[in-house]
């Protein structure tokens, strides 16, 4: 019985030792905007929910929200697409925001340029 309790508390202390290893492959939270009321914002809630991971697609959403803050488009209209794409799509929204903004944003008389045109280009040394 007591050989038995020792095995345990060994099988127990090794899950334990080996739980510690495995938080070291973990990656590092990214951190929020420093604003004091601790909000994401929205170009980061963006970023993170629709999943842009190019550089073409970080590119268009700070293109929205520039709009958004010129007043071109409504903070509300965003927000409703980007949860419209998350519905439709929850594993990969990102092509269905873009597609969804594009067509509301012209209906108000909004030209929103194409993803493609955010084309990243990288100046080679010759």
């Amino acid at each position: 019985m007591r050989s038995s309790t020792l095995m345990l508390l060994g099988c127990l202390a090794s899950l334990l030792i080996s739980a510690s290893d495995a938080s070291a492959q973990l990656t590092t939270p990214r951190t929020l905007s420093a604003a004091p009321d601790r909000f994401a914002t929205l170009e980061e809630q963006l970023t993170n929910r629709l999943r842009a991971t190019t550089r073409q697609q970080r590119g268009y959403v700070q293109f929205v929200v520039a709009e958004v803050k010129k007043g071109r488009l409504d903070f509300r209209l965003v927000v409703a697409i980007e949860r419209y794409a998350l519905k439709r799509k929850p594993d990969y929204p990102f092509p269905f925001f873009e597609q969804a903004l594009r067509h509301e944003a012209a209906k108000r008389g909004v030209k929103l340029p194409a993803i493609q045109q955010f084309a990243t280009t990288k100046i080679t040394s010759e």
